[in-house]
């Protein structure tokens, strides 16, 4: 009976410390993003710019199912799964933006769309951890 308890206790450890890990490669794919589109911009270099938004798409599919997310947010934020949610659709309509001026180099509003992405970020991060 105390080898149960402790082979469950083990599993729901490991089960957490993965759900963290994913979350934490998302985090860190996206920032990545945004650092890669801030330098694209400031060394006018459109190819950065468009890695980093692959990057950005990349890390915040994660966070488009409700469910997905769901499972991933620690469970004392789990109530704040829509934030996170409209927070990545506001970023994945960003990323469009973003990639349509730059394809009629509409410079000034790829960086404004850049810009609200940044926000949406903070936002988010304010809101789910509490800031």
């Amino acid at each position: 009976m105390k080898l149960a308890k402790v082979v469950l206790a083990c599993t729901l450890f490991i089960t957490v410390a993965c759900a963290q890990d994913i979350i934490q490669k998302s985090m860190s794919t996206m920032e990545k993003g945004i650092t890669q589109i801030q330098q694209g911009f400031l060394n006018n270099n459109l190819e950065l710019i468009k890695s980093g938004t692959k990057l950005v798409k990349e890390g915040n599919s994660l966070f488009n199912d409700k469910n997905v997310i769901e499972k991933y947010l620690p469970k004392d934020k789990k109530h704040m799964v829509n934030v996170a949610e409209n927070t990545s659709r506001r970023i994945a309509l960003d990323i469009n933006v973003l990639e349509l001026n730059l394809e009629v180099k509409a410079y000034l509003n790829a960086a404004n769309a850049y810009s609200d992405m940044l926000n949406a970020c903070s936002r988010c991060h304010s809101i789910v951890r509490s800031w």
